[in-house]
């Protein structure tokens, strides 16, 4: 099996510990999704941007600094828009972090509603056949009980060990972009 690459030297510039994700855009609406015509410091970022973002951050090791460039024609330059912009993304990145946070607590809550109708139902079967009435297909009940306990069981185990772990991936990768810093360069 062949080993991934995690020297971000050979995908990405950089300097010291820094390592700079490049992006060219032709005007500033480009970073922003085209549905979205919120004043700019409220505005969701571009979905394939983001995207691109993310997966960038995820491929550089953590002991590396950030550094998010914009690349656009000098003839465009508005810094007024570009300070606009640098808070937009931070506080876009905050919503999503506070988004997450949201998340991991339902994920908790459906945990438990799991776990706690999984036992249920099992004690249910499990009672039921101690009673062992003679009933037809009353088996085929009991291990219905028993299969749809098993089966929110799973459901715990699955959210506690995986969507918390792919929960607090996202919020980590983000909390990084957010720190990260944003900076504008000129094209000729």
């Amino acid at each position: 099996m062949k080993q991934e690459n995690k020297q971000p030297k050979l995908n990405y510039r950089y300097s010291g510990n820094t390592v700079y994700i490049d992006i060219r855009i032709d005007f500033y609406r480009e970073i922003y999704n085209e549905w979205d015509f919120s004043p700019m410091v409220n505005r969701d970022l571009d979905d394939d941007l983001l995207e691109y973002i993310e997966s960038s951050a995820e491929e550089i090791p953590q002991k590396y600094s950030l550094c998010i460039v914009f690349n656009i024609p000098r003839n465009l330059k508005d810094a007024d828009k570009e300070e606009k912009s640098i808070k937009g993304f931070h506080y876009f990145f905050t919503y999503q972090i506070r988004r997450i946070k949201i998340e991991r607590k339902k994920n908790f809550r459906s945990a438990f509603m799991y776990g706690f109708f999984g036992l249920v139902l099992i004690f249910i079967a499990y009672f039921l056949r101690q009673a062992s009435f003679n009933i037809p297909f009353f088996d085929v009940i009991i291990e219905g009980f028993f299969i749809g306990g098993w089966v929110l069981f799973w459901e715990l185990f699955s959210s506690i060990f995986f969507k918390h772990r792919n929960i607090i991936h996202r919020k980590n990768t983000l909390e990084r972009l957010m720190k990260s810093t944003i900076m504008y360069r000129y094209l000729e």
